[in-house]
C-alpha cells in the first residue's frame, strides 16, 4: 500500500508540473497578445486616421459639389440659348440640340422634357435611366435640370470619374470599417486575446497530461515493481527478478536492482554454507580429538599384553595374536579415519593463480577410461583466479562420483559445459545415471552422508568447501541426460581473501 501511494503521489506530481508547465506560457501568452492587440487597435485607430478619413469624405464631397455645380452652370447656359430661339418650331429644337452637342461631352446624357410628357433625347451619351447614386457604393452620376418655360425642362446627366468613384468607395469602405472597429474594439480585445489562447491552452492542456499520464504511467509503473520487488526481498523471498521492459535509466535500474538480487540471493547461501561448513569442521575436529586420543593407549596395551604373554599355551598364543593384529589393524583404520576428519576439519587453503578452466577440465577429461566424456568450451572464456590442483581434486572428485552413478549402464556418459554467465564463470558436469533425488539435493554436500559401502560422506562436503573457498556455490539438479547435474559457479574476479578461513574457523 505504501508503494501505491508514493505512485499515485508521484504521478500527480507529474501531471500538476505538466499543468504549470502549459499554464505559466498561456497565462503569458494571454498578457502578450491582449498588449499586442491593444497596440494594434491604438494604431488602427489613431485619431489622426480619423483626421484623414474625414478629409477624404470632405475632398469627395466636394468634388461631387464641383461636378454637380459645373454640370448646373452649364444646363443654364443651354437655358439661355433655348430662350433665345425665339419660338418653338422644330427648327428651333435642332438648332438647341446642335448648341447641347457643342457644349456636351459626347459621354454626358442631354433630355428635354415636354408639356405633355414627351422626352425627346438630345444627346444619349450614358446609359438610359441614370442613378443618382448606386446602390453600394459612391454616386456614379451628378444630374442637373433647369425649367426652359412653357412647360420644357432641361436634364443633363454626366458620369462622375471612375478614379474618383474608386477612391471615395475605398473610403467609405475604410470609414465603415474604423467604426465597426471602434464598435467592436471590446470584442476584438476579448477574441483576439482569450479565445485563441483559450483555445490553444486547452489543446496544449490537454496534450499534456495526455503525455503526462504515459510519462506518469511509464516512469511509476517500474517503480512499482521496484517497490514491490524490494518488499518481497525484505520478506525473505531472494527468487524475485522485475521485467525490464525498457532500455532508460529505469530499464538500468530495473537490472541493477535484478543483478543486486542474484548477488544477494548468491552470497546468502554462500554466508549459510559457510557457516554450516563451519559447523561441520568444528564438529569433525572435535570428533577426530576425541577418537584420536584413546588409539595409542588401546594400541599400547594390546601389544604390551602380547609381549608380556609367557607362553606354553599355542593354542591361546595363536588367538591372542590375531586378536591383536586385528584390534592394531582397526586402529590403524581409526587412525585413517581421524586423519581423513583433520583434513575436513582444516580451512581450505589456495594459491590462486590465473587458470584456464577449459584446459583443466580437457585434463581432467583426459584422466577418464571408463565415461565417454563430452567437453565443450565457450570460445570467450577467459583465465580465472582460482588453485589450480584444487579444482582438479573437484573435478576428479566429481567425475568418480559420475562413474560410479553410471555403473551399470550401457553407455555411460559424462557432458562438461564451460561457459560464462554474466560476471561469473560456470562448469557444468551432467551425467546418465539415476540421478539425485530432489528431497536429497539440498543435502548431498553434507558430511557424513553418503550411498557408498564403507564411506565416510566427505567427498561432496570436500568439494563444497574447495568450491566456498573459492568465493563460488556448487549445486545440483537434474540434466538433460536424465542423471545428476553438478553446477559450480566461479567469479571471474578474484573472491574477498581469507573469506572462506575466516567462516571455517
Amino acid at each position: 500500500m505504501t508503494g501505491s501511494r508514493h505512485a499515485l503521489s508521484l504521478r500527480w506530481r507529474l501531471i500538476l508540473l505538466i499543468v504549470f508547465v502549459t499554464g505559466l506560457p498561456a497565462a503569458t501568452g494571454v498578457m502578450v497578445a491582449r498588449h499586442q492587440t491593444r497596440n494594434v487597435l491604438d494604431v488602427v485607430l489613431t485619431p489622426q486616421l480619423d483626421h484623414a478619413l474625414d478629409a477624404g469624405v470632405r475632398q469627395a464631397r466636394q468634388g461631387y459639389q464641383a461636378a454637380r455645380s459645373d454640370l448646373a452652370a452649364t444646363a443654364e447656359t443651354l437655358a439661355a440659348s433655348w430662350q433665345t430661339g425665339g419660338d418653338d418650331s422644330e427648327a428651333r429644337r435642332d438648332r438647341f440640340a446642335t448648341a447641347v452637342s457643342d457644349r456636351l461631352d459626347t459621354t454626358d446624357r442631354a433630355e428635354l422634357q415636354g408639356p405633355t410628357g414627351q422626352r425627346i433625347i438630345l444627346q444619349p451619351g450614358v446609359a438610359e435611366g441614370p442613378a443618382a447614386r448606386s446602390p453600394d457604393g459612391p454616386p456614379q452620376f451628378v444630374v442637373a435640370s433647369t425649367d426652359l418655360g412653357e412647360g420644357w425642362r432641361l436634364e443633363l446627366t454626366r458620369s462622375l470619374d471612375t478614379a474618383w468613384r474608386d477612391d471615395a468607395a475605398l473610403l467609405a469602405d475604410t470609414l465603415q470599417m474604423v467604426r465597426s472597429l471602434r464598435l467592436a474594439r471590446g470584442w476584438l480585445e476579448r477574441s483576439f486575446t482569450w479565445l485563441p489562447i483559450l483555445v490553444a491552452f486547452v489543446l496544449a492542456l490537454g496534450g499534456g497530461l495526455v503525455a503526462a499520464t504515459r510519462l506518469g504511467s511509464g516512469i511509476t509503473e517500474p517503480v512499482n515493481r521496484l517497490v514491490a520487488g524490494t518488499e518481497e526481498v525484505a520478506a525473505g523471498r531472494w527468487h524475485v527478478q522485475v521485467p525490464v521492459e525498457r532500455h532508460d535509466e529505469l530499464g538500468r535500474l530495473s537490472e541493477g536492482f535484478n543483478t543486486m538480487v542474484r548477488t544477494l540471493d548468491l552470497q546468502s547461501r554462500r554466508l549459510v554454507d559457510l557457516q554450516k561448513m563451519a559447523g561441520w569442521r568444528e564438529m569433525a575436529r572435535a570428533l577426530a580429538h576425541e577418537v584420536k586420543n584413546p588409539l595409542t593407549p588401546i594400541q599400547l596395551t594390546v601389544e604390551e599384553i602380547r609381549a608380556r604373554y609367557p607362553g606354553g599355551d599355542p593354542e591361546y598364543e595363536a588367538l591372542l595374536q590375531e586378536c591383536t593384529r586385528i584390534v592394531i589393524e582397526e586402529v590403524e583404520s581409526l587412525r585413517s579415519v581421524v586423519a581423513r576428519f583433520r583434513e575436513f576439519s582444516r580451512p581450505v587453503e589456495l594459491a590462486p593463480i590465473p587458470t584456464d578452466l577449459g584446459q583443466l577440465v580437457r585434463d581432467v577429461a583426459a584422466l577418464q577410461r571408463d565415461l565417454r566424456v563430452d567437453v565443450r568450451v565457450a570460445r570467450d572464456l577467459e583465465p580465472v583466479p582460482a588453485d589450480a590442483d584444487r579444482l582438479r581434486q573437484v573435478l576428479m572428485n566429481l567425475a568418480s562420483n559420475a562413474r560410479e552413478a553410471t555403473h551399470g549402464v550401457t553407455e555411460p556418459q559424462l557432458d562438461v559445459v564451460v561457459e560464462t554467465v554474466g560476471t561469473q564463470a560456470l562448469i557444468r558436469m551432467e551425467d546418465n545415471g539415476p540421478g539425485v533425488p530432489v528431497d536429497e539435493r539440498e543435502r548431498i554436500f553434507e558430511p557424513y552422508r553418503t550411498g557408498k559401502t564403507g564411506g565416510l560422506g566427505l567427498g561432496l562436503a570436500l568439494v563444497k568447501g574447495i568450491v566456498l573457498a573459492h568465493g563460488g556455490t556448487i549445486v545440483v539438479d537434474e540434466g538433460r541426460l536424465g542423471g545428476a547435474r553438478f553446477t559450480i559457479s566461479l567469479p571471474r574476479r578474484p573472491a574477498p581473501p581469507n573469506e572462506e578461513q575466516n567462516h571455517g574457523g
